[in-house]
């Protein structure tokens, strides 16, 4: 028994308006800013007077979204131990005011450009919480009310 010619185009529009709505939540899922974040210790500068001799902790926001964000804040996050981290619990946190002096914040980072790139000096203080607990560097921006989480990780034989 052979379907109607009405009831192969109602399953017909029924698949079609699926496999579109399915596509319209995927574009949806894959628009505005996407951000990739790395920290990274133990870093020197050349040819940057205000940092000069000193070790930093960098940061790096890139956006390859289709939409621009604004990146607002920059800080740091110290738990003490696993179990700290585990529930969200932290040791101490802090905030750095100036992390770009070329790109300060609020710093609109639009799609395509060259990214983000701010700084925390890496003190001796700083640099014993990232070996012995869970430092982790926050960088806000305006997409998300949570921030960029990357744990910094310094190792033994490159610092100081």
């Amino acid at each position: 028994m052979a379907l109607p010619t009405t009831e192969i185009v109602a399953w017909w529009g029924a698949i079609l308006s699926t496999i579109v709505f399915a596509w319209d939540i995927v574009k949806w899922r894959l628009s505005g800013p996407r951000l990739r974040f790395t920290v990274s210790g133990n870093m020197k500068t050349i040819n940057i007077p205000e940092y000069e001799g000193k070790t930093l902790i960098s940061a790096e926001v890139i956006n390859y979204g289709d939409q621009p964000t604004t990146v607002t804040n920059m800080g740091f996050v110290y738990y003490g131990s696993r179990w700290n981290l585990f529930r969200n619990r932290p040791t101490t946190a802090f905030i750095i005011a100036n992390p770009s002096l070329s790109q300060r914040i609020p710093f609109e980072l639009k799609q395509g450009n060259p990214p983000w790139i701010g700084f925390a000096e890496q003190t001796d203080d700083v640099g014993k919480m990232a070996r012995e607990g869970y430092l982790i560097c926050h960088v806000y921006h305006t997409h998300s009310r949570r921030p960029l989480r990357r744990r910094v990780v310094i190792n033994h034989h490159l610092s100081r």
